[in-house]
C-alpha cells in the first residue's frame, strides 16, 4: 500500500465536494435491479468500481443509482481490512458533510414557511452567540452560512478542538462549545467575499433552527424528512457513537496504516457531519430534492444559485460539479474519519446516485464517483 502522508484534521475532516476515490478490495456484490442504462454501461461502472477497489487504499466501495425510477447497485471489496465479509449494497454508513444537505434544506423549508430569511443576519437570531467576538456587527447572514462564504474559520482547525478530539473520539461536545471555538479565530475573510469551506458555517445553521422554532435540527431531520420519504436507515445520532444496522468497519488511513473509526461520538460535527444513513435513503432524499417535491420552484433556485469554488458552483448546502458531457451533478461530499461518500443527481432528479467508501481520506486523483456517472447517466438526462 502506498504510504499516506501526514494531514491536518481540518483536511481530513472537511468535505470535498467531489470524492474522488481509491482503495484496496477484494470481493464483489451486485444487486439484480432493472436499470435504463445498457448493460455495457453497468458493465464499465462495474469495471470502474473494481480497479479502484483493487487497485487502491480502501477495503470496499459501494455505489448505487437510480435513474428514472430504476435502481442499480454494485458493491465490491470487503467489510473490513481482515478480508473475512464482503461489502453490502445495503450497508449503513455515515455521511459526514451530507449531514449539510439536510440542514440546508430544514433552513429553506423554513423559509418558505416564512420562519426565516435568508438575508437575516447572525445577530438577529444569535445576539449572544457573536457577542465581544470580531463578528459582531459584520452582519453575516443565513445565505453566507449555508454557501460558505462567511469568513469564519473551521473551529475542527483550532487546537483546542484537536486536544480533546484527537486523543479521544467518543468525546461529547455541545454545539455552543464548537462555534465559541470557531468564533474565538481569526476572520479568513469579509462576509461574502469568498467562499471557504468551514464547519462552524453549519453548526449555526443548526442553532439558528433550534432558536428560531424550539426544536433542533435532528428534530427538524426526522420529522420533514425521514419520516415522510421512509428513510428508514437513517439516523441523526446525537452523541451516540455506534452506526445501527449491518455496517462495515471505517478506517481513517495515517502513514499506511489503517486506524479503525467506526465509532465515534458524532457531536463533533452536529448540524455539519453528524448523520448515518445509506446509498438508497441518500438516493431518495436527492431525488425528492431534486425534482421539486421539498421546496417551492423559486426556493430551490435559491438553493441552487451558487458562488465560485474549487470543486464547482457551491449553492446552499450543495454543489453543481459538471460532468465531461456537459452534464450538471448536483451534490455534496461528506468525508469523516473512517467514510468518505458523495451523493448527487441532474436537477429534476431524473438521475441520482451515492457512492461510499470505508476509508478516508480519498485519494485526490481519481474522480470515481464523476467517471461512474459518465457511465450510467446517458445521453437522456439532463
Amino acid at each position: 500500500m502506498n504510504k499516506i502522508s501526514m494531514l491536518t484534521v481540518s483536511t481530513m475532516i472537511t468535505a470535498t465536494l467531489l470524492l474522488p476515490l481509491s482503495g484496496t478490495g477484494f470481493a464483489n456484490q451486485t444487486d439484480p435491479l432493472v436499470t435504463t442504462c445498457s448493460q455495457n454501461s453497468q458493465t464499465k461502472a462495474k469495471q470502474l468500481i473494481d480497479e479502484a477497489a483493487n487497485h487502491q487504499n480502501i477495503p470496499g466501495i459501494i455505489v448505487a443509482s437510480s435513474n428514472k425510477g430504476s435502481k442499480w447497485a454494485y458493491a465490491s471489496g470487503e467489510a473490513s481490512i481482515y478480508g473475512t465479509d464482503p461489502v453490502k449494497t445495503n450497508f449503513t454508513f455515515r455521511i459526514g458533510s451530507l449531514t449539510k444537505t439536510f440542514t440546508a434544506m430544514v433552513v429553506l423549508q423554513l423559509v418558505d414557511e416564512q420562519k426565516l430569511n435568508l438575508d437575516d443576519t447572525i445577530e438577529k437570531w444569535l445576539p449572544d452567540v457573536v457577542k465581544g467576538t470580531e463578528y459582531e456587527g459584520d452582519h453575516i447572514t443565513i445565505r453566507q452560512l449555508l454557501n460558505q462564504t462567511s469568513g469564519i474559520p473551521d473551529y475542527s482547525d483550532h487546537k483546542d478542538f484537536l486536544d480533546k478530539f484527537l486523543p479521544n473520539p467518543l468525546h461529547s461536545f455541545t454545539a455552543d462549545e464548537l462555534v465559541r471555538t470557531g468564533l474565538n479565530m481569526k476572520a479568513i475573510s469579509k462576509p461574502g467575499e469568498k467562499w471557504v469551506y468551514s464547519n462552524t458555517n453549519t453548526v449555526l445553521a443548526g442553532m439558528i433552527i433550534k432558536k428560531a422554532t424550539g426544536e433542533t435540527y435532528g428534530e427538524h431531520i426526522r420529522k420533514r424528512f425521514i419520516a415522510p420519504l421512509k428513510l428508514t436507515s437513517t439516523y441523526v445520532p446525537d452523541d451516540y457513537s455506534f452506526i445501527p444496522g449491518e455496517h462495515a468497519r471505517g478506517y481513517f488511513v495515517l502513514d499506511g496504516q489503517f486506524i479503525d473509526r467506526t465509532e465515534m461520538n458524532p457531536s463533533w460535527a452536529d448540524a455539519a457531519g453528524s448523520m448515518i444513513s445509506t446509498a438508497d435513503d441518500m438516493n431518495t432524499f436527492f431525488h425528492a430534492i431534486l425534482s421539486g417535491k421539498l421546496l417551492k420552484p423559486a426556493t430551490l433556485d435559491q438553493m441552487l444559485t451558487g458562488v465560485e469554488s474549487p470543486a464547482g458552483e457551491y449553492g446552499l448546502g450543495i454543489a453543481g460539479i459538471k460532468l465531461t458531457n456537459g452534464i450538471t451533478i448536483w451534490g455534496h461530499g461528506g468525508n469523516v474519519p473512517g467514510f468518505a461518500t458523495f451523493t448527487g443527481g441532474t436537477r429534476g432528479g431524473d438521475y441520482v446516485q451515492t457512492l461510499n467508501i470505508n476509508a478516508m481520506p480519498s485519494d485526490n486523483t481519481l474522480p470515481l464517483s464523476k467517471s461512474i456517472a459518465e457511465q450510467l447517466i446517458g445521453s437522456s438526462s439532463h
